[in-house]
């Protein structure tokens, strides 16, 4: 019998839960990997009310369809990323989340795809996450433009992200798999002169 290899995060190999502490502390900012968790391309009309309320049934998400909202469900975010499309972030237990909103959305038009495993997710915060973000992000991320619960895609030292603050001055950086590494180590030194503290995720 084949046995399949334990999953691992992008992050696994920086040892991040060996360096973790308890508490941030003094530190001007936090860092994070959010592992393993289900992460769905969602794609369809928000202009047919089937279909916004068929994805509520299966997710308890209340699709956003304006820039640059998201919604939250219980453990469960949904992103917006365009007119038509969302992220969908739900816990790894969430694991048949994918095919339950297949079947719900059954004859509407629609498209749902799996990305999990083609991201990383990491959490920045503390009272410094935003000066740490401004090296390295043309956004304005000021509260009065950028406030909690709202999302946008840009580029973060040149690595392409979508960035999600949860609460104020708390984020939560999606960028592809194979930025993780580089994108983990400059957002580490880019928060040195703030004082750095590595949480367990």
């Amino acid at each position: 019998m084949v046995e399949l290899a334990p999953r691992r995060s992008p992050l696994a190999h920086l040892g991040l839960k060996a360096r973790a502490v308890a508490d941030a502390g003094a530190a001007g900012v936090s860092m994070s990997e959010a592992p393993h968790r289900v992460l769905l391309e969602l794609r369809g009309d928000p202009g047919n009310k089937d279909f916004l309320a068929s994805v509520e049934q299966a997710t308890g998400l209340a699709l956003p369809i304006e820039s640059p909202d998201s919604a939250v469900a219980g453990e469960r975010t949904a992103l917006w990323l365009g007119p038509d499309r969302w992220l969908i972030v739900a816990p790894g237990e969430d694991d048949g989340l994918a095919d339950t909103l297949r079947q719900a959305l059954a004859g509407i038009h629609h498209a749902v795809t799996e990305v999990s495993d083609s991201f990383a997710t990491i959490r920045l915060a503390g009272p410094n996450a935003r000066d740490v973000l401004a090296k390295g992000c043309t956004l304005d991320l000021h509260p009065r433009t950028f406030a909690a619960g709202h999302v946008a895609q840009s580029t973060l030292a040149k690595a392409q992200v979508i960035l999600h603050q949860v609460r104020d001055g708390d984020f939560e950086i999606f960028t592809r798999r194979s930025f993780a590494d580089y994108l983990w180590a400059w957002l580490e030194d880019a928060g040195l002169e703030y004082g750095v503290a590595v949480l367990d995720g």
